[in-house]
């Protein structure tokens, strides 16, 4: 099962997607351009029934996120911190990053900054 709820990060408050036990090891989704989070929701429960924590993120711009002004603030290191904000949130000192089109260039961003 999928719930959805809102969170509160430095950048704003994001619209998440979530399945499986807070607790279990942390996977986030990215979603790619235009899509939002909703579409990872048919892999979430098969990924969370393998014993994780699955969280997919509406990033920065989309949705009912967060959309501020300015070319400057949807820079990589803005988005990857997004990211990381997110996992700190949950609590997750490590985490699996999958991304998908746009998402996947702040995967792989994230990824080998971080």
């Amino acid at each position: 099962m999928t719930e959805t709820r809102m969170i509160s990060l430095p950048a704003g408050t994001f619209r998440i997607l979530e399945a499986g036990r807070a607790g279990d090891p942390l996977v986030i989704l990215l979603h790619g351009f235009p899509e939002t989070a909703d579409a990872w929701g048919g892999l979430m429960p098969g990924l969370a029934g393998t014993g994780r924590h699955v969280v997919a993120l509406d990033q920065r711009g989309y949705n009912l996120g967060p959309k501020p002004r300015g070319a400057a603030v949807y820079r990589l290191d803005e988005l990857a911190g997004d990211v990381l904000d997110l996992a700190d949130h949950l609590g997750a000192e490590r985490f699996a990053l999958v991304g998908h089109d746009w998402g996947a260039s702040v995967t792989w961003w994230t990824a080998t900054r971080h």
